[in-house]
């Protein structure tokens, strides 16, 4: 019984807290840009720290580098699930590329997109190249980037590597730190064919909230002659990771 009543409270301190950062992030969205550059993007990381609470996610950080972090690196992950976004922005200070589509969620939307998230729209050749540009001025600006290597939220199995990372990497010069994502409950951490809602409610009730974050040491950039063989070198990479560290019964 008693566990019942701290587990209601928890979910409602974690809501109410969720929902008065939405709010004045979404107000502050309407600020200048000039104004809410210098606080927004902050803003958008303390809402995806509540949003992991919120989930009721237990996180699990396992650092596979003992040195010290790049203080300007692209970071990349697997991408089983919606919670990657929240997770990954949550540890690292970085601006994702995100899916063109999200511009049209709700609150979300406005939000990601005065907090400086750069969009794509995958199948359009002129966005992709465009999203490229974006995203080498925010590294010339000192931005730590986060791009999902496979192109998208795919599920748990992963799939070939985009070579738009590598591309930007090597351009700028700037070393891949590797991240990889499991789920104990991964089937319901999955992000299947359905839409936003029903994965919320997936997340929300899944019968095991444990998720692993593995960082890996960084990849320089320099050690390679072009994005395909970097791409390929991390892609076997994640795939040994993922026959390592993704439990035997999934």
């Amino acid at each position: 019984m008693l566990y019942h009543v701290f587990r209601f409270f928890y979910y409602f301190v974690a809501a109410v807290d969720l929902i008065l950062i939405v709010l004045l992030a979404f107000v502050s969205s309407f600020l200048p840009m000039a104004i809410s550059k210098y606080f927004m993007h902050a803003l958008f990381q303390k809402m995806c720290r509540a949003f992991v609470r919120f989930f009721g996610i237990e996180l699990h950080i396992h650092h596979n580098y003992t040195g010290e972090l790049p203080k300007h690196y692209i970071l990349i992950a697997n991408h089983p699930s919606g919670a990657d976004i929240v997770i990954a922005n949550a540890l690292f200070k970085v601006y994702p590329l995100a899916k063109e589509e999200i511009k049209q969620w709700w609150f979300l939307g406005r939000i990601s997109k005065a907090a400086g998230i750069a969009f794509v729209k995958r199948e359009d050749r002129e966005s992709r190249h465009a999203a490229k540009e974006n995203l080498l001025t925010y590294v010339s600006m000192g931005k730590n980037l986060l791009i999902y290597p496979e192109g998208g939220c795919f599920g748990k199995h992963l799939r070939p590597f985009k070579y738009g990372a590598f591309d930007i990497a090597m351009a700028s010069k700037l070393p891949i730190l590797p991240i990889y994502f499991c789920y104990e409950a991964e089937n319901s951490f999955e992000w299947g064919d359905y839409g936003l809602i029903r994965h919320i409610i997936y997340l929300l009730t899944a019968p095991n909230k444990h998720a692993h974050c593995y960082i890996f040491p960084p990849v320089e950039s320099k050690d390679f002659t072009d994005a395909q063989a970097f791409a390929e070198h991390l892609h076997c990479q994640y795939e040994s990771w993922e026959k390592k560290y993704r439990l035997e019964y999934l």
